[in-house]
């Protein structure tokens, strides 16, 4: 890769290679990707589409079931609790989670445990962490007596897994 100068106007510093901003311009860039990002998805069109892919989903894939527990106001009530009681901070990596950015999540699963509001079988994850998770639990799933050894994974285990680097 080459160097060439920076993409800001009027700026003539060097950029590393990959880059197309100098580190001070940079950052620069990077907010107002952010506030642009921001804007889009405060937008009318951005949240009907949002709610025409989850209103879609919710009638498709998820099982009934699962739709009318995510729906009720219980749920609601102890979603917003363990946000607050957590801080809004990733259970599995002590990160702190953006507003938009986390999913209460059952430690065992919500089929398996006794009460799935119990807020000691609750914990914030990231959506990146909670895909994760759902992927290896359906893996454990499909395993023979798959069932019994996700009742039997508790909050260590998980953070150690989760916290593994993945491999490609």
């Amino acid at each position: 890769m080459r160097t060439h100068e920076c993409w800001k106007r009027g700026c003539h510093v060097l950029c590393r290679p990959g880059h197309d901003y100098c580190p001070k311009h940079e950052a620069e860039h990077q907010q107002e990707r952010l506030a642009a990002l921001k804007r889009f998805k405060q937008s009318k069109a951005y949240q009907q589409y949002n709610k025409n892919r989850y209103r879609k989903y919710n009638a498709e894939q998820r099982d009934p079931e699962a739709n009318v527990f995510y729906q009720s106001n219980r749920w609601a009530k102890t979603r917003d609790f363990i946000k607050i009681r957590d801080m809004m901070i990733d259970g599995a990596t002590g990160r702190v989670l953006a507003d938009h950015d986390y999913i209460v999540d059952h430690i065992v699963p919500r089929r398996l445990c006794k009460d799935p509001f119990d807020p000691n079988n609750l914990w914030l994850l990231s959506r990146k962490e909670h895909y994760r998770k759902t992927q290896i639990e359906e893996r454990i799933a499909s395993q023979s007596h798959g069932d019994i050894k996700l009742r039997h994974i508790d909050k260590k285990i998980w953070i150690k897994w989760l916290n593994e680097k993945q491999k490609n």
